[in-house]
C-alpha cells in the first residue's frame, strides 16, 4: 500500500485549534486516576473475581523501581531505563496473564520517538510482529510514512503486555498494566500519544464514549496530548475509515511539528 492512499488533495491540514475540545469532567471516571504515580499499586482495588474467568489467586504487588519513571539525559540512558522496565514486565504477576504467557510482549521502537503508539493487546507472544499481524503493521507503516514518519521513529505498545487467551482484554487486566504503561510514557517522553481502537482510547481517556465521540477533541494523558484513532484492523478494506484517519494523522502531524 503506497502513501498516495493516505493522501487526499481536497483535504487541507486542520489547525489543532479546530478540533472540539472535551469538556471538563465529561467521563465518569471509572477507575483510579490516570496521573498517579508510577510506582503506586493498582492491585488492591481489583478484585479476586473482577472479570468472568479469573482466578482466585492473589494478585501481587508490581516490583517496577522506585525511580523508573526519571527519563535519563540522552536516548541510550532511556533505553538503558526502558531495558530495566522491560524486565520486571517481564516478571509481573498482577493477574492471571502470567500464567499462560510465553513472554511479556512490552514495546518496540526507539526510546527517543516523539509519537507514543498504543493499542489494546499484543496479538501474539510468539511471532516477531506481536503487536500487529503483516497486514497491519504494513498498513501502520504506510499511515506513518503519509506523515513522515517511520516504524523505527516512534514506540508501539499495548495496554495490556500478555496476550490474552482469545479475547479482548478484560478491565482488570488493563489496570494492573497501568503502571507499567506510564512509566514508559514517563521515560520516552512524547511530544503526542495515538490511541488505536476504541478499547485502548476508551481505557487510557477513562470513557464510555464511541470512538466517533472521542475522536476529534482534546486529550491529555500524564500532560502529553492524545489522539484517539482507528485500528488498523479496522481501515482493511474500509475506505471511510481509512478517510477519518487522514484527519487524524493530519492533526498528529500539525501536533508534532509545533511542538517544541
Amino acid at each position: 500500500m503506497g502513501i498516495q492512499v493516505w493522501y487526499d488533495p481536497m483535504q487541507s491540514v486542520p489547525d489543532a485549534s479546530e478540533a472540539v475540545a472535551e469538556p471538563a469532567g465529561s467521563a465518569a471516571p471509572a477507575q483510579a486516576s490516570p496521573s498517579q504515580a508510577v510506582t503506586s499499586s493498582l492491585a488492591a482495588q481489583i478484585p479476586a473475581q473482577a472479570d468472568p474467568g479469573s482466578s482466585s489467586q492473589p494478585v501481587f504487588q508490581s516490583a517496577v523501581p522506585d525511580d523508573i519513571g526519571i527519563a535519563g539525559s540522552s536516548p541510550e540512558d532511556r533505553q538503558a531505563a526502558l531495558a530495566q522496565l522491560n524486565t520486571q514486565i517481564e516478571q509481573c504477576q498482577l493477574c492471571e496473564l502470567h500464567a499462560s504467557r510465553a513472554h511479556a510482549v512490552c514495546g518496540e521502537g526507539s526510546a527517543d520517538a516523539r509519537l507514543l503508539i498504543i493499542s489494546d493487546a499484543p496479538i501474539s507472544d510468539r511471532a516477531q510482529d506481536a503487536l500487529f499481524d503483516a497486514a497491519e503493521k504494513k498498513l501502520l507503516q504506510g499511515m506513518l510514512q503519509a506523515i513522515g514518519l517511520d516504524l523505527s521513529q516512534v514506540y508501539l505498545t499495548s495496554l495490556v503486555k500478555c496476550m490474552p487467551p482469545q479475547r479482548a482484554p478484560y478491565t482488570s487486566e488493563m489496570i494492573c498494566c497501568d503502571d507499567h504503561l506510564s512509566a514508559q510514557i514517563k521515560l520516552i517522553q512524547p511530544a503526542a500519544i495515538m490511541l488505536l481502537g476504541e478499547q485502548a482510547s476508551r481505557q487510557l481517556l477513562v470513557s464510555q464514549k464511541s470512538l466517533t465521540d472521542l475522536r476529534q477533541r482534546h486529550h491529555q494523558h500524564l500532560g502529553v496530548p492524545v489522539y484517539a484513532s482507528y485500528h488498523p484492523r479496522d481501515l482493511l478494506g474500509s475506505a471511510q475509515n481509512k478517510r477519518k484517519v487522514w484527519q487524524d494523522l493530519l492533526q498528529i502531524k500539525h501536533r508534532l511539528t509545533t511542538a517544541t
